[in-house]
């Protein structure tokens, strides 16, 4: 009878971690996912929900993004611009509907000895001086 209790404890704990690698609870399990180059990722950090637009500021790249953001949520715009190899695009982007424009560039395709990229913006409130770019390696 002790080796039958033994044997479902294993079981079970052994289940039990395959089971949070797989939703990301233990280490290694919370992988950011891979996105192609010139995807737009927008996180809003903060509690509160906030409007964001983001624009590119040629014309040849037409691409804009105008949504509202829920607090704790991510907004994924899969291949947001496209370019050729080497070409630097600059996206603009205002949180709330008032401040600043923050610009941003970024190699949607990569370029000669870099890879695509993908671009993040990152904010907590409303605010502009809450927010940050950043690039990161794309597919």
């Amino acid at each position: 009878m002790q080796r039958r209790q033994y044997f479902r404890a294993t079981v079970g704990c052994f289940g039990a971690v395959s089971l949070s690698g797989c939703s990301g609870i233990l280490p290694g399990g919370n992988q950011n996912p891979e996105y192609p180059g010139g995807t737009l990722v927008v996180e809003n950090t903060g509690d509160s929900p906030a409007r964001v637009s983001v624009n590119t500021k040629l014309d040849q790249y037409d691409a804009s993004l105008d949504t509202e953001v829920a607090g704790g949520e991510t907004v994924v715009r899969r291949e947001f611009v496209t370019a050729d190899e080497g070409d630097i695009v600059t996206l603009k982007a205002q949180i709330g509907k008032t401040g600043e424009l923050l610009r941003f560039q970024f190699l949607p395709a990569g370029g000669e000895d870099s890879p695509p990229e993908v671009a993040q913006l990152t904010f907590e409130n409303a605010v502009e001086a809450s927010a940050t770019w950043t690039a990161t390696s794309g597919s």
